[in-house]
């Protein structure tokens, strides 16, 4: 049985979020977990301004918006110890997906990278041979904006520059990436402060050169994610040549843990995961994504996670408190 807690030693988190998040997130056997203890969940009334409503020891959000900024500045400003989870200028940074990575290349990781990767502003430069110079194809055409809308999850492989000026539906500004063999496999990194959990996940196939050639005779030069899966399985017989369990183990922990590191600082986030694949041609990895406050109610036994998450929180401001009495 946990200890008591003591309606004075309770740690009050304000929550707004998303519907869907809140019925994925915000389970009861997370609520009850944490309130055991001493954490207390309060939902946050959006229509109304923070500073009278709590109060909040803490605010966990994902939420955007000019006026929802304002809101959270104002109540800030006007409780200086409370900690907002978090602050909208950095979580702004992770919805441009040229802004996103650029963190990972400054980090000076040995065998950590992203993929070369190019913005596309109009549909001019897309009909113009000399955009895509710096890259081979395929690549991965990606909406600029990365906020959570549908459009902003919108992918395509492009094959070859026909699927560029012909075939693509998205329209720019768009970022193309580098498409690189990785075993199918995507490495998720899941980040919460200090807490750092790796798992694998399915992702698009190997592509062969002789797979690409089938893929674009059959095709405007585009194929969205959906479908490339089953069009390398035809054209492979249904065979793999690479053995994920063999080739693709997990990164070291110590590895992810200077990652995680590296970017928590650099991007001033508490809460975010990273998708990172390995190059079949060498012995690094790619930063392809970095999403902010994630699913983590897909990690085994997350309601302790978190759980210690908002206790170290609570532990660092009762901290400050001292240090600044």
């Amino acid at each position: 049985m946990p200890e008591v807690v003591g309606e004075s030693n309770i740690f009050s988190v304000g929550y707004a979020l998303p519907e869907r998040k809140i019925e994925a997130f915000m389970v009861p056997s997370f609520i009850n977990y944490a309130r055991e203890r001493g954490i207390d969940f309060i939902p946050i009334d959006v229509s109304k301004p923070l500073t009278e409503q709590g109060p909040f020891d803490c605010i966990i959000h994902k939420l955007y918006g000019d006026e929802w900024d304002l809101n959270l500045q104002d109540f800030s400003d006007n409780n200086p110890n409370a900690t907002v989870i978090d602050h909208p200028s950095a979580i702004q940074r992770l919805h441009d997906r040229i802004s996103m990575l650029e963190p990972v290349s400054q980090l000076n990781i040995p065998q950590l990278n992203i993929p070369n990767q190019i913005l596309v502003r109009d549909s001019e430069s897309l009909k113009n041979v000399e955009t895509t110079k710096d890259l081979s194809f395929p690549v991965i055409a990606k909406s600029l904006i990365a906020d959570g809308s549908p459009n902003a999850h919108t992918m395509s492989l492009v094959l070859n520059h026909e699927g560029l000026t012909k075939g693509l539906e998205l329209e720019p500004p768009l970022i193309l990436q580098q498409f690189v063999n990785h075993g199918g496999i995507i490495f998720k990194t899941y980040i919460a402060d200090d807490y750092v959990e790796c798992v694998k996940r399915s992702s698009l196939p190997d592509i062969s050169e002789e797979t690409l050639e089938k893929m674009a005779s059959e095709s405007n030069g585009v194929m969205s994610f959906s479908k490339i899966s089953g069009a390398v399985m035809a054209s492979d017989d249904g065979c793999n040549n690479n053995n994920p369990d063999e080739k693709l183990k997990m990164p070291a922990p110590e590895f992810l843990e200077e990652v995680a590191k590296g970017l928590r600082q650099a991007l001033g986030l508490h809460l975010f995961n990273l998708d990172m694949i390995k190059d079949d041609k060498g012995d690094g990895f790619l930063v392809v994504d970095i999403n902010y406050f994630p699913g983590y109610e897909k990690l085994p036994s997350y309601e302790t996670v978190m759980t210690d998450f908002f206790l170290n929180i609570k532990k660092s401001q009762e901290e400050k408190k001292m240090t600044t009495n």
